[in-house]
């Protein structure tokens, strides 16, 4: 996360036009503006009259919102006045983010970068609790692209913060934590059959499972087993039946028989905790006990 010291952020009144223009030390510029096709044109001719691209978050009252990018700001603005979608037709004002750079010239103009910040913004702000009435779509990144896209959800997580639209920022790609009702709608979607469902352990096609997030370390997410009474986490681990759910972005429903592949040592199952690691990396996920270690990436229900 960006500290203040490295990035400053400043923000004008509003002004007689209702526009609030706001900005970073770095690349960041936005105008928050009421939904208005005088000040749309007011704006346009500010930026030149030229094709601007960049993103923009319409809101709804204070919760709902459309997350959408545009090679032409201006354009897509002014459509979705004029002709709203349904889901967010009454939509009042609009912030719109770019570098304050013509296309040209723009980091925004890359159309894979734009709709890389896209989807990264709409998995922000449900994790912020907005109703979203948007989808996003993965996007494939060279090395270029990745570093741009990097540093500017970096830049954004700063911005939004002390615009005061979110409160906290996802975890790393690849790592956000998946709650609740999402959490069995991507198992449903995945074919598996819910027989009962707490918030540690569930029923999945008649196997028990176990469902943990994790806790972030520096050497990866630290999973825990304990207690060794029948039917306990370790008691299962140690006979190979039911499943460890890894409830983060991917999702990883995997079999404590794969478990134990890393815990070579049978005198581990003597003990009070045994803590595996889960790492995430952009190629694959890997599990591992002490120095063992396997890939898991064949577990995730989303890839």
């Amino acid at each position: 996360m960006a500290d203040e010291k490295e990035i400053g952020y400043y923000e004008d009144p509003r002004n007689g036009d209702g526009i609030i223009r706001a900005r970073t030390t770095r690349q960041i510029r936005s105008w928050e503006i009421p939904r208005s096709l005088k000040v749309l044109e007011v704006l346009n001719n500010e930026l030149g009259k030229i094709e601007f691209p960049g993103l923009y978050i319409l809101f709804e009252g204070k919760n709902k919102v459309y997350i959408g990018e545009a090679k032409s700001i201006y354009n897509r603005l002014k459509s979705h006045m004029t002709h709203p979608e349904d889901k967010i037709k009454e939509w009042d004002g609009a912030i719109i983010i770019n570098d304050g750079r013509p296309a040209t010239q723009s980091d925004f103009n890359d159309s894979v970068v734009r709709k890389s910040l896209e989807l990264y913004l709409i998995k922000l702000f449900k994790a912020n609790k907005y109703t979203v009435v948007a989808q996003g779509e993965p996007q494939k990144l060279n090395a270029m692209q990745k570093f741009l896209v990097n540093s500017l959800v970096e830049e954004l997580n700063f911005f939004l913060l002390k615009k005061n639209l979110i409160t906290k920022v996802l975890e790393e790609r690849g790592q956000e934590e998946v709650f609740g009702d999402e959490l069995k709608r991507i198992l449903v979607r995945a074919g598996k059959k819910i027989e009962k469902w707490g918030k540690y352990e569930a029923i999945i096609d008649g196997e028990k499972v176990f469902i943990r997030p994790g806790s972030k370390k520096p050497k990866g997410w630290q999973i825990t087993f304990r207690g060794r009474k029948p039917g306990s986490f370790i008691d299962s681990l140690h006979k190979g039946k039911g499943y460890l759910l890894i409830s983060r972005d991917g999702v990883l429903l995997i079999p404590l028989k794969e478990v134990q592949k890393v815990i070579r040592d049978d005198t581990a199952y003597q003990q009070d905790t045994i803590d595996i690691w889960i790492v995430f990396t952009e190629e694959k996920v890997t599990l591992s006990y002490k120095k063992n270690k396997i890939e898991v990436t064949k577990f995730k229900l989303i890839r």
